[in-house]
């Protein structure tokens, strides 16, 4: 059994995948708090774990920490990102006795929250500063209202929907920041927003063959965003960082501000377990080519050209301008970004990066190729206001 804790690193995630390369079954029991609500990524790294996890054997068991009998013991977990998604992933479900669950009976749980996302009641979709919108395929809301005008993956609404979207998520971190920041900040965070969700939906509904992900072969799509402060003087919890540029970004950014005021930071989170930027793309430009067979070097120059300027996957004509458009975005933000697909995990800090270009550098210098994760995950570290 895998016991994943409340206050797991980055690199300790990392070092599970190792776990699933036994042919048995493996149980995973699942915290239903995060350490601080989870430092920067590790949200996302638990769920692209679990979803890595939920697809290596069919006989493989979700279990809660609590000692709850039934469907209950699954009420606390369902409120957090990690948590709700696990439930939905997970092949089964049982509780601490070893009781088998019906997934629907459980999941049935999470339906205020499903109703607030559909809703626009963001604050109630998860416990904690911070709000998820997750679109479950071949859920009966799978296409959420503040995502899509209609019912269907063509149905993605505009920009100027995004901007409201923006302001309620940021409203949900930290409603004072909201005041401060200027129209033109939040419209760049929406804009960037709007397309990473863009390229999600056009590349994470179906697998690299075409085949649509649904309820028995389940995917998420998701957003979610989540509140981080730093106060300047608290060097030492600066200091204990294991993850080197998440370290240095925070680094900078204290440089810029005095040390009598907390920064506030923005986490945006979009994820899905669709097939990943190097196997999409790679389909698309060399279809009988195997990503299982291609270099580390070889992947991550297909991710590469994916955030080059008139690339597209689309069947549909079109000028590939998504990916581009959100490294404008990081730049005028100042943000810190974080790409884990396939077998690697990116980094690219933008501050003070004048330069509008994807020069990443690799998450561990002596680890560039890690264990390959299901789909796609960005996370953005962006640097919001300071206060006294």
């Amino acid at each position: 059994m895998i016991l994943l804790k409340s206050n797991l690193t980055l690199i300790e995630i990392e070092d599970l995948y190792l776990k699933l390369q036994s042919e048995k079954p493996i149980d995973i029991r699942l915290p239903e708090h995060l350490k601080q609500g989870g430092s920067f990524g590790i949200t996302s790294a638990i769920i692209q774990f679990i979803a890595t996890w939920s697809r290596s054997n069919r006989e493989n068991k979700l279990l809660p920490y609590n000692q709850i009998i039934g469907a209950l013991s699954y009420a606390k977990l369902l409120h957090q990102p990690h948590g709700l998604t696990a439930c939905y992933l997970a092949p089964n479900l049982v509780d601490s006795k070893g009781n088998n669950l019906r997934k629907s009976e459980v999941l049935a749980q999470a339906t205020p929250y499903i109703e607030a996302m559909q809703t626009s009641k963001l604050r109630e979709t998860m416990n904690g500063r911070g709000a998820i919108l997750a679109c479950f395929a071949g859920a009966r809301n799978e296409f959420l209202l503040p995502l899509y005008e209609r019912p269907t993956s063509e149905g993605l609404r505009g920009i100027k929907d995004f901007e409201l979207l923006t302001q309620q998520l940021i409203n949900c971190c930290d409603p004072s920041a909201l005041r401060r920041l200027p129209e033109a900040h939040i419209q760049t965070i929406s804009l960037l927003i709007r397309e990473l969700f863009e390229n999600t939906n056009d590349h994470a509904t179906s697998d690299e063959c075409g085949k649509e992900y649904y309820w028995e072969y389940p995917n998420v799509r998701s957003i979610i965003a989540k509140y981080i402060t730093f106060n300047p003087n608290d060097t030492d919890s600066i200091k204990t960082l294991s993850d080197v540029p998440h370290r240095l970004f925070y680094q900078k950014a204290l440089l810029d501000y005095t040390a009598t005021k907390i920064i506030d930071f923005l986490e945006v989170t979009v994820i899905d377990n669709g097939p990943g930027i190097a196997k999409r793309w790679l389909s698309h430009v060399s279809p009988k080519d195997k990503i299982e067979n291609i270099s580390i070097d070889s992947e991550e120059k297909l991710v590469r050209e994916a955030f080059e300027l008139g690339k597209t996957t689309k069947n549909i004509s079109g000028t590939g301008i998504g990916l581009n458009t959100v490294i404008k975005s990081l730049v005028k933000l100042k943000a810190l970004l974080r790409l884990r697909t396939g077998r690697l995990c990116l980094y690219q800090s933008f501050s003070g990066n004048s330069k509008q270009v994807f020069a990443p550098s690799h998450w561990l210098n002596n680890r560039k190729e890690l264990p390959r994760t299901v789909g796609t995950s960005f996370s953005i570290l962006i640097p919001l206001s300071s206060k006294k």
